[in-house]
């Protein structure tokens, strides 16, 4: 049977401006990961449903009264919807489940329920998070990095899908990685146009792309 840690005090903030949800016992903050000033990291949001395939990588804190902070661990309650992967929650289907905060020898410090859901659309962001809403124009040896946003309908989602990147014509222009799981940074290499395409699942969602001299 596992015990229950209630200390006096609340949450410490993980550090100033973070985005997470606070836990029931509100003893502990679940927050996404984001480089400070990273206007492209898709986890700075509030912690919304994360997108069915993706992978949310939180940072957890707690105050526990008259101790040191504990090392503290991720369980979920329901691992056929959610499962805790190397410190990542990743989810596998749509509904809800609790996720536990928990120290080494069980006790659970607190707990968040988290949501999943589908992907029904996707859009494109550059990294300062203007909306693509047509053509990009480039010249040769420009770039410019797109960031997939994942929806529920009107609902964004969160978490790092493994979506997949293609161009119509790869001799105009290249799709590197940056870095990060779901953003990609693309290099215009010769004059023509070009279709760019991100998909998630089944849902996807194309800029065209015209490189000049």
């Amino acid at each position: 049977m596992r015990s229950l840690l209630i200390p006096s005090t609340l949450v410490v903030p993980l550090f100033g401006g973070a985005c997470g949800a606070q836990g029931a016992l509100r003893q502990a903050t679940l927050a996404g990961q984001c480089a400070e000033g990273d206007a492209a990291c898709s986890r700075r949001h509030a912690l919304a449903p994360i997108a069915v395939g993706a992978r949310f990588h939180p940072e957890i804190s707690a105050d526990l009264a008259g101790t040191s902070t504990p090392t503290l661990r991720l369980e979920s309650a329901a691992s056929d919807i959610l499962a805790i992967e190397d410190g990542a929650i990743r989810a596998k289907h749509p509904g809800a489940s609790a996720v536990l905060i928990t120290t080494d020898d069980g006790s659970v410090v607190d707990f968040v329920h988290v949501w999943v859901a589908p992907i029904t659309r996707i859009t494109l962001s550059r990294r300062d998070g203007d909306r693509v809403g047509g053509a990009i124009g480039l010249t040769v040896g420009e770039d410019v990095t797109l960031v997939p946003a994942l929806w529920n309908d009107a609902q964004r989602l969160t978490g790092e899908a493994d979506a997949v990147w293609t161009a119509s014509d790869d001799g105009a222009v290249s799709v590197l990685r940056d870095g990060s799981a779901d953003r990609r940074r693309i290099r215009a290499r010769a004059p023509g146009k070009t279709t760019v395409t991100v998909a998630a699942g089944d849902v996807q969602a194309s800029v065209e792309i015209e490189v000049v001299p």
